[in-house]
């Protein structure tokens, strides 16, 4: 198992301090309990939190790595803006193509105020320019004085606070991926709950992604229990869908039985639909060739089958509510919950669920990410090695067998 640090550190200091935290069950993607808590005080610009990740072997020039990192404010006065850059030939470089400018700084990513508690999750294939030796680094540094305020930063501030993400979302992952030539590159917008967070799925599309052939640049708004009318009213979901970086596709996940429930009273329940319709509406006004996916979910038999009178009715309304709101506004469905409900009858070995019953597990994750990249990709197979991403070799193909069948109406 690879072994990854996490450096918490001032960039004009003189000594670093190094947190190591336990192994996760796949390697290369770290979860952080509450009692593992990373946690930063008096943070101001030129401050940063890095990442390393000792290399078993060199890296040669051209190798693509993955960085990714979910941080959430844990005090009104903390950071706003941060640059993302990693090591590469004896200096710190920030890749111009994740960097975005609001008028206040040149960033790589963004934080919301802690009243919202919404984290901040970014993710990048970045190409090395130089060969890597020792260990890959990736540091997220505060490259504005702004607190989420708007006040400036200050290090004797109490609310000057951030931390790493914990309770089942990826804290952070430093990897290499392999290298090649004349991949596409291509940009997502992900917005969802825990059914997007947990596990790391999101994360798992990336890397899968890279294994077909693709360069597949992400950007996300992910926060626990979020509707589609709830996501239309947060800050940061408002930012990525309006960030000018031309995104091929989008995916819109949101409460586990709002399709359902609508499929079941459209009256009554209309705003599912209009608040799914002015969510597709932002993003398509700043990205008109974007191709919009409505997810539809997966049945669970946690509350009572979801409030169903089985799992084989939830399931019927999720597929039929997913359909009325993805033809409302003229999108393509992610075919997620039906993926799911073959797995349960083909392979019932593997638990696609979570202990609770309700959210994915690591299995359950890695299917929905499997089937979302044939659905955004158009392909009905996979090709080549395709990464386990902590799964047994033989679940994961069968997993991947399960979304090929999905994905050619087999």
């Amino acid at each position: 198992m690879r072994v990854l640090r996490f450096l918490q550190t001032a960039v004009l200091a003189a000594v670093c301090s190094f947190i190591s935290l336990a192994q996760a069950p796949q390697d290369g993607l770290w979860y952080l309990s509450k009692a593992q808590a990373v946690v930063h005080q008096g943070m101001v610009e030129g401050d940063a939190f890095t990442f390393a990740a000792p290399l078993s072997s060199t890296l040669p020039a051209g190798s693509y790595i993955q960085f990714c990192v979910s941080l959430e404010n844990a005090g009104e006065m903390a950071p706003l803006h941060y640059k993302v850059e990693f090591f590469d030939g004896g200096e710190w470089v920030s890749d111009p193509s994740f960097v975005y400018q609001d008028g206040l700084s040149d960033y790589s990513f963004r934080t919301v105020s802690a009243s919202v508690k919404h984290p901040s999750t970014f993710t990048a294939v970045y190409k090395l320019k130089s060969e890597v030796s020792d260990s890959l680094r990736a540091r997220c540094r505060v490259c504005s004085p702004y607190a989420t305020n708007g006040s400036l930063l200050s290090k004797e501030e109490e609310g000057n606070t951030v931390a790493l993400k914990n309770r089942h979302y990826v804290a952070a992952k430093l990897v290499p991926l392999g290298s090649g030539e004349g991949f596409p590159q291509k940009r997502i917008l992900l917005t969802g709950n825990s059914f997007t967070y947990y596990f790391g799925e999101a994360f798992m599309l990336q890397e899968i992604a890279f294994s077909q052939g693709w360069i597949l640049q992400l950007n996300a708004s992910l926060k626990g229990g979020m509707s589609f009318r709830q996501h239309c009213g947060l800050e940061m979901t408002q930012a990525q869908c309006e960030l000018p970086c031309d995104y091929d596709f989008a995916i819109l996940q949101g409460q586990s039985q709002e399709p359902g429930k609508y499929a079941a009273a459209p009256d009554s329940l209309a705003d599912v639909r209009s608040a799914f319709c002015e969510l597709c509406g932002r993003i398509r006004s700043s990205h008109p060739s974007c191709r919009v996916f409505a997810e539809r979910t997966w049945a669970y038999p946690a509350s009572d089958n979801g409030g169903f009178a089985s799992m084989e009715e939830f399931d019927e309304m999720l597929s039929k509510g997913a359909s009325m709101i993805a033809e409302a506004a003229g999108c393509e469905i992610n075919p997620v919950g039906e993926a799911f409900a073959r797995a349960r009858s083909d392979v019932p070995s593997i638990n696609l669920l979570h202990k609770d019953q309700k959210h994915q597990s690591l299995a359950g994750s890695y299917l929905k990410a499997c089937i979302s990249w044939l659905t955004i990709s158009g392909r009905t197979r996979f090709e080549g090695t395709v990464p386990s991403c902590g799964l047994s070799s033989d679940d994961a193909a069968a997993l991947r067998a399960i979304a090929e069948k999905v994905a050619s109406g087999r």
